[in-house]
């Protein structure tokens, strides 16, 4: 059975592969002098980025570097000034709209998007820990949940049972 590396082994090698890829090191490279794979290094590069660690960062190529040629009629341009992002207040909405106390259909139909996107928002702000984004779970306490009792109202059309609910017990 291959060993695994314990947490601390794990925070070591993202350590020595963040410093060396922040010193402009190839993946390769760091690989051979780590003694590691070169997905081992890829990964974690991703989990530094994940974590959002400025030494992970991105590196683009740009005319001038080895491999990409400058092309010889055009001069470089300044890019064009774009209009700002709808995502960020469009999150917002969907945040409110959930912390309000509506679903994810519900925010779909009132926002203009698929009632899984604004699922998958309000799950992704649950990951980053906004508090907006609690999770909402049925308590027993207040009885059957909607799903539930929309199950068994089913079952008694299709079956003809007759269902009796502990709240309806005198």
């Amino acid at each position: 059975m291959k060993a695994r590396r314990t947490r601390a082994e794990v925070a070591a090698l993202r350590e020595a592969v963040l410093d060396a890829w922040a010193a402009g090191g190839r993946l390769a490279a760091i690989a051979d002098t780590l003694g590691v794979t070169v997905s081992t290094v890829a990964r974690e590069l991703r989990e530094g980025r994940r974590r959002r660690d400025p030494r992970a960062a991105f590196r683009y190529r740009c005319a001038g570097s080895r491999g990409i040629k400058a092309p010889a009629t055009r001069l470089p341009v300044a890019p064009k000034a774009r209009p700002a992002l709808k995502a960020r207040p469009r999150r917002e909405a969907v945040l409110d709209a959930w912390a309000a106390g509506m679903d994810g259909p519900e925010i779909g139909r009132r926002l203009g998007m698929r009632w899984k996107t604004a699922s998958m928002i309000v799950h992704r702000a649950r990951r980053r820990g906004d508090p907006r984004a609690h999770r909402r779970q049925h308590d027993p306490a207040d009885g059957p949940s909607k799903w539930t009792r929309q199950t068994l109202e089913r079952a008694a059309r299709r079956y003809g049972v007759t269902v009796i609910y502990s709240e309806d017990r005198p």
